[in-house]
């Protein structure tokens, strides 16, 4: 990973880069109610409002970066409607930070530009604002900027070291996939090197295995299911093709999974025709099992997100050896090329994200819809089942409870609402329903008190749940 040399072309990077993260961050904060009241990340932003700390589970410390912005928003006593916009461009702001540290101190250009290739990737994992998998990208590229260093200055060394041991921790601390990130990593640079140690690599590989040791060792509830199962492996490998998350794959092939592939052949020829057969071999082996163990965990992914991150880490291992050896080999004329066509691409994917918001867009809109209904009656707390409510939202979710009773607290006006879709049929005869000091969040969690709701947010008036239903697509409120 040689630093670029050529002022132009490397200029021409860091405009691109400027102008592309500048527009991630303004569309994170147009798309915010979006980003930020949907499932897992209404969830978390509720319970950060509740607890006033950070909201970790499965020892993915490593969100606590992202969750720092909307917390501080929080303890000053800021609005929802600030806390909700801090948190979702809190993460295309670390990116854009990254981005500025990599470039400028670290001077290495490509790799910058590496930060922007999952935007090609990803159109419903955009509305998931505590995507994983995002950030993942963010601490991966830092780690291989460090690791793309060779210092000689002393206090240099040991800021480089420590720069390998935090972002290669923060990989495996925030998602289990981030292992195989770091992994891909230590040992793109230890073939690059034809096989020669030095203090960076063995202090990286010293740094993840005694990390993913602790991790797996600790592993547990959520983050056990990323764990194969050795039973059922040959099984599944055998039938590859026939597993769900292929057909889903394919289905998205044109649409944006072509993008790792090209880049992928691009490097594979460049390997080919150069005759480096150690970094051909080390990247279609690494790939090959990647995407072997990816079908064996997600073998059952179908919803639009999960596909989207499943396979969402090739685009970075196809990616960075294509912008880091074939693109600085190239002329200043077809690097510039590149680029250009990397910024269509780019819009192009905004444009599709733009597209994808409706989507996101239409269930808060309909989730305020039914509380306009319920209000109506003097009724703030509502609950339904799956099957009433089915066809009612294009897109489906387990954390309704949390999104309406944060996009109706929006308002600030006392008339917040709150929504539960039970999984099965409603028990008319449970008490939780009858119970006028309580707000019923999900199945696992179900019950809190009125008066532990932060009130400076959310204010739920005393009263049992009524019943939504629908007639020909209207909100019906009735007694239980």
């Amino acid at each position: 990973m040689d630093i670029m040399k050529d002022h132009s072309v490397s200029k021409a990077l860091r405009i691109a880069g400027h102008i592309f993260f500048l527009v991630l961050v303004a569309i994170g904060v147009v798309f915010a109610n979006e980003r930020v009241i949907y499932s897992d990340s209404a969830a978390q932003l509720f319970e950060m409002i509740q607890r006033g700390t950070f909201v970790i589970y499965d020892y993915r410390y490593a969100m606590a970066i992202t969750q720092t912005l909307p917390l501080l928003c929080i303890k000053a006593g800021f609005g929802l409607k600030a806390v909700v916009i801090a948190y979702s461009v809190a993460a295309p702001l670390l990116s854009y930070l990254a981005f500025l540290l990599i470039v400028y101190p670290l001077k290495n250009e490509r790799l910058g530009l590496v930060l922007l290739l999952p935007l090609l990737c990803i159109r419903h994992t955009f509305f998931h604002a505590i995507s994983e998998t995002f950030s993942l990208f963010i601490y991966a590229t830092l780690l291989a900027a460090f690791l793309s260093l060779s210092p000689t200055i002393r206090w240099k060394k040991a800021l480089n070291i420590a720069g390998i041991v935090v972002s290669c921790l923060l990989c495996v601390f925030i998602h289990p996939i981030g292992m195989f990130f770091a992994a891909f990593l230590l040992g793109y640079r230890f073939v690059n090197v034809r096989f020669k140690l030095s203090v960076a690599f063995v202090v990286g590989a010293i740094t993840l295995t005694a990390a993913a040791t602790v991790k797996m060792l600790a592993v547990s509830g959520h983050d056990a299911g990323f764990m194969p199962n050795p039973h059922e492996t040959p099984q599944i490998l055998t039938h590859f093709f026939s597993q769900d998350v292929v057909h889903n794959f394919a289905n998205r092939l044109l649409d944006f999974y072509i993008y790792p592939i090209i880049l992928y052949c691009t490097v594979l020829l460049w390997h080919i025709a150069h005759k480096q057969w150690l970094r051909m071999a080390y990247g279609l082996v690494f790939n090959i099992c990647f995407i072997a163990m990816t079908v064996v965990v997600y073998r059952f992914e179908s919803s639009p997100i999960g596909v989207e991150r499943s396979f969402l880490p090739l685009i970075f291992f196809a990616g960075l050896p294509s912008l880091c050896e074939v693109l600085p080999a190239l002329g200043d004329r077809k690097q510039k090329v590149f680029i250009l066509l990397l910024s269509a691409l780019l819009l192009l994917a905004f444009g599709k994200i733009a597209d994808t918001s409706r989507k996101y867009h239409q269930r808060l809109e309909k989730i305020e819809e039914i509380a306009e209904a319920a209000l109506k009656t003097g009724q703030h707390k509502l609950v339904t089942d799956k099957e009433s409510i089915q066809g009612v939202f294009k897109i489906e979710s387990w954390g309704t409870a949390f999104e309406s009773i944060i996009i109706t607290s929006l308002r600030d006006d006392g008339n917040t609402v709150t929504l539960f879709v039970e999984e099965e049929t409603i028990d008319k005869e449970c008490a939780d329903y009858q119970t006028s000091d309580c707000f019923i969040a999900v199945p696992w969690w179900r019950l809190w008190p009125l008066t532990t709701l932060n009130p400076n947010y959310f204010k739920l008036p005393e009263q049992p749940y009524k019943q939504l239903t629908f007639d020909d697509g209207k909100p019906i409120i009735k007694e239980l």
